[in-house]
């Protein structure tokens, strides 16, 4: 499993959290990945960690007590999300470009065990920042979908 996030800036630290991720390795990511991602955003685009909004699903080790309450003392701010749309990020969306990347870069089966993270993070710092934007902008018709249709899920 990995775990990255992106931004109008393009795409963040990459990292392999191994085949589960419970609350506390999410929180060590977070604390690690995200603040790193941030931190880099900020110093290469004159930001200030206020500049951001962090999105992420309701899956339980999200919304877990120690997740929730660093997510509270941080400087950014965490976007409350609809309880039936799990995929309304734009990274879901950007995981499927990274497949199909993968897939079309790739058509040979890896040489060892370690060619499948190579393959996957040489490829994500292959993603342009247009690319993120492309998906961002799609943002705020997510959000008027998902109100017109009560926070349940919506096709996008």
């Amino acid at each position: 499993m990995v775990w990255s996030c992106i931004s109008w800036y393009g795409v963040g630290h990459i990292v392999d959290v191994g085949k589960n991720m419970d609350k506390s390795v999410y929180l060590s990511v977070l604390q690690d990945d995200l603040v790193k991602s941030m931190t880099d955003y900020c110093k290469e685009n004159g930001l200030k960690m206020t500049d951001f909004e962090f999105m992420q699903d309701n899956d339980p080790k999200h919304k877990s007590k120690i997740v929730s309450e660093w997510l509270s003392k941080q400087d950014f701010s965490t976007m409350e999300w609809p309880p039936q749309s799990p995929d309304l990020n734009p990274i879901e969306n950007m995981w499927n470009t990274l497949k199909k990347s993968l897939f079309k870069q790739y058509d040979c089966p890896p040489a060892s065990m370690d060619e499948p993270w190579t393959r996957t993070f040489e490829t994500w710092y292959e993603i342009t920042e247009k690319k993120c934007q492309i998906y961002i902008k799609t943002m705020p018709q997510r959000c008027i979908d998902i109100i017109e249709n009560k926070g349940l899920w919506i096709n996008f």
